[in-house]
């Protein structure tokens, strides 16, 4: 019973109230305050963390504040989609087009590879993808896979190799060094001698379109599907999807992980933010600065920001990391309503005991939650150097309390566990006196340096009405306690 008043009370103080704190942290990028194009195809960020982006209109870099269109400085892109992008160890940039196939550029030179590209069709690129012997995988949307170490070009297809559909929308390396490659009839593997085949007919994964296949620390592949997202760790396979998670579409188009090792999806309803285990939280234009619902690439930076790409709304960048966390009862169960505070701001949890903050990129912030009359469990949690998206663990709610009254600025809850024979006061003190007087007015007990939190065993006194005074260096406040 008390668990369950605990919750009607929250409900009745606090009501339904969820904020969510935004808007500075998102800024849009589109023609009309920058060099891009309103559609972005590609981004990645160099080893000096400046932003390459692939548009509709060409080619575009942001280093610092300033905007650099090349399709200035390489007729080749004037005009020209640019799907891909990539960054080899040598900082040279690898340009996937459509009609000109692979482009190089060091930053002054531009290399084109006209005679491959005609003698291997190697039009619309889809993807280069760079494994650990900076060998070149190259993805063409209707001509198979390409491999490129330097010096020798090979190529791929459905009808000379295991690959399964010569419609490549994909390829990402494992720690192993082996090819993922997402088709449009599934998803293929590739060691360098033996081809492996993952389809709905004989894998779990939960559509054949692949178009992102992101490889995790511990090796485990992170695969977006228009069908949901699956998770295979070379053993068993997740799968998530709308009806058995809070993901806001099953067509997931692009991956990324942060510093922390979150996942972020670009979905066709939204972002998706995810910690792999079980929290999650969704931004959409709602709740956000997104232009739209269909988001199309995401890439972190190396400062953590993340950048959203659109097709016709151009581009946003979220330079917070969000703080995720809940407030459940004893049973686990969530708890709607309580105010948290983070810093100088403060949320309500929503009707699934969530709440969001956020904060500047290495902060380090105090999240407390507020609960008139309650107490928690921790009563706080210090955050340091928040880098990425921080899921923190539940806070939850251990007791009903009773608020003292005084004069005093010092705030005071006592709180009654008398099936278990104990009282703890909370308080803003390190250390109070408390002394308990009868119906009488007369002293039954002091305790002159009571710690903050300490349990105060009751079992020994008799039964009746009681004072409690509290006194801090800030003052005094009192309380009518009955003990049955």
């Amino acid at each position: 019973m008390r668990k369950i008043l605990i919750i009607a009370i929250l409900f009745s103080i606090f009501g339904s109230r969820f904020s969510i704190l935004c808007s500075q942290n998102w800024t849009t990028f589109n023609t009309t305050n920058s060099e891009l194009g309103n559609t972005v195809l590609a981004m990645v960020s160099d080893q000096r963390n400046n932003k390459w982006f692939g548009t509709d209109l060409g080619l575009a870099s942001l280093k610092g504040r300033t905007w650099t269109d090349y399709s200035m400085f390489n007729e080749k892109l004037k005009g020209q989609y640019v799907n891909c992008l990539s960054v080899d160890d040598r900082g040279i940039i690898w340009i996937g087009t459509d009609d000109y196939g692979v482009i190089e550029f060091d930053g002054s030179r531009w290399t084109e590879h006209k005679e491959q590209m005609k003698r291997l069709q190697m039009k619309f690129i889809s993807e280069i993808a760079i494994d650990k012997n900076d060998v070149k995988w190259i993805g063409v949307t209707l001509g198979g896979l390409v491999m490129y170490d330097g010096n020798q070009w090979e190529k791929f297809t459905a009808a000379n190799s295991g690959l399964l559909s010569d419609f490549i929308l994909c390829v990402s390396i494992d720690r192993r060094n082996r090819k993922w490659i997402g088709t449009n009839e599934g998803l293929s593997l590739f060691d360098g001698n033996r081809w492996i085949s993952f389809t709905k007919s004989n894998s779990k994964l939960p559509d054949n379109i692949v178009p992102s296949v992101l490889v995790d620390k511990n090796d485990v592949k992170w695969i977006a599907t228009l069908g949901g997202l699956a998770r295979f760790d070379g053993n068993e396979w997740k799968v998530f999807n709308t009806s058995n998670s809070p993901l806001p579409c099953d067509q997931i188009n692009d991956l990324a992980f942060d510093p922390s090792g979150a996942l972020w999806m670009a979905t066709d309803k939204g972002i998706a933010l995810f910690d792999g285990v079980g929290r999650w939280h969704v931004y959409t234009p709602n709740n956000s600065k997104l232009p739209n619902d269909v988001m199309r690439r995401i890439m972190v930076d190396g400062q953590g920001s993340k950048w959203f790409g659109s097709s016709l709304m151009g581009l946003v960048r979220f330079s917070a990391q969000p703080v995720v966390g809940r407030v459940v009862d004893r049973n686990g169960q969530p708890v709607q309503g309580v105010e948290v505070q983070c810093g100088e701001n403060v949320v309500t949890t929503d009707v699934n005991g969530e709440y969001y903050f956020e904060v500047a990129t290495n902060a380090n912030v105090t999240v407390t939650p507020n609960g008139e009359g309650f107490t928690f469990e921790p009563a706080k949690r210090t955050l340091t150097t928040v880098s990425g998206a921080c899921f923190v663990e539940d806070f939850v709610v251990t007791s009903g309390g009773l608020v003292a009254q005084g004069a005093s600025a010092e705030h005071v809850m006592v709180n009654p566990f008398l099936e278990q024979g104990y009282i703890t006061i909370t308080l803003e003190s390190p250390e109070a006196e408390v002394e308990f007087l009868n119906a009488k007015g007369q002293n039954v007990r002091t305790i002159p340096n009571y710690k903050n939190g300490a349990k105060i065993n009751i079992t020994r006194m008799a039964k009746g009405n009681y004072t409690l005074k509290i006194r801090t260096t800030k003052g005094e406040k009192t309380l009518l306690f009955n003990l049955k």
